[in-house]
């Protein structure tokens, strides 16, 4: 009849309209009429969500810090010494992952080049001659170990492969050619110079041979001389191996990630948590606006479905 109440309209349209349409939608009445279910969700959800953080396994990070040079505030150059050191040990702080590095890892801590470089960064401290070689591990122990040998190993491999002078090992090698050149010579004037006493008067010219082995010895010791002193004065010229990287501070300490770990899973729970409330404030608000003959229709319809 025309007097009756008019029934709640099931057409989608215009459930979405009042669901969102501000103050009086379906969503805001719901969510305030079940505020004790939606709490109650969300503390559920987000005791859920920490229990799962709590669970998982904390990640430890050390670091050791490194430092390029010899800092000297009273020095003149003191100003562009930081500028030029901090480039430095922007360029240092890659060495981490350096092959050298990496097998110095391996060999003290028996850990596989491929998961050791996953566990290593090198952090340049700004506007400072200094970086960081940070290390992650499952213990506290793990990661202080790693920190301290990778620094260690950093600096050793920083002070060779930025001292030794490549000419230096070239001038060696030439230099064993040399002494051996020089020993075959004077075994071969010996050799003539008692051959020749056997065979001649102490008054007699010595022979074209001798004269030209004593000849070719002269010539072995002065090339050995003068590659004696070229080795020497390509050693002298080397930058000196120690501090040009040195350890500033080693690693005594870890941090974990347990923390952070729950609280950012414990939000996301609480997140999650008040959604579902909403949802479920929703559902109970609108079979609730249901006319009780809509619910027995469809009570009835459910007993007809299930008995045939």
């Amino acid at each position: 009849s025309n007097g009756s109440p008019s029934m709640p309209s099931d057409d989608p349209g215009q459930m979405v309209h009042g669901s969102f349409e501000p103050p009086s939608g379906l969503v805001l009445s719901s969510i305030a009429r079940n505020k004790l279910l939606i709490l109650v969700s969300a503390v559920v959800v987000a005791a859920i969500g920490t229990a799962f953080g709590i669970s998982r396994p904390s990640t430890y990070t050390a670091s050791a810090t490194l430092q390029v040079g010899q800092v000297n505030p009273n020095s003149p150059g003191f100003y562009s010494y930081v500028t030029s050191a901090s480039a430095l040990a922007t360029d240092f702080s890659r060495s981490v992952g350096a092959a050298p590095v990496l097998a110095e890892v391996q060999k003290k801590l028996d850990l596989a080049p491929s998961t050791a470089v996953a566990r290593l960064t090198g952090e340049p401290l700004p506007q400072s001659p200094a970086f960081r070689v940070i290390a992650t591990g499952p213990t506290e122990a793990a990661a202080v170990g790693l920190a301290n040998i990778a620094a260690g190993a950093v600096v050793t491999y920083e002070s060779r492969s930025n001292t030794a002078d490549p000419e230096a090992e070239t001038l060696l090698a030439e230099y064993k050619v040399a002494s051996l050149g020089l020993q075959h010579a004077a075994a071969s004037l010996t050799r003539l110079e008692h051959a020749s006493r056997s065979q001649r008067s102490p008054a007699a010219t010595p022979p074209n041979g001798l004269l030209a082995a004593k000849a070719e010895r002269a010539t072995a010791a002065a090339k050995l001389t003068a590659i004696g002193a070229a080795y020497t004065a390509a050693v002298s010229s080397e930058a000196p191996r120690a501090g040009l990287v040195s350890l500033v501070a080693g690693a005594s300490s870890a941090t974990n990630d347990r923390r952070s770990k729950v609280e950012a899973f414990g939000f996301v729970g609480l997140l999650i948590g008040a959604v579902l409330g909403c949802a479920l404030a929703v559902a109970r608000e609108r079979r609730r606006a249901r006319p009780p003959f809509a619910r027995s229709i469809e009570v009835e319809t459910q007993r007809s479905s299930a008995a045939v």
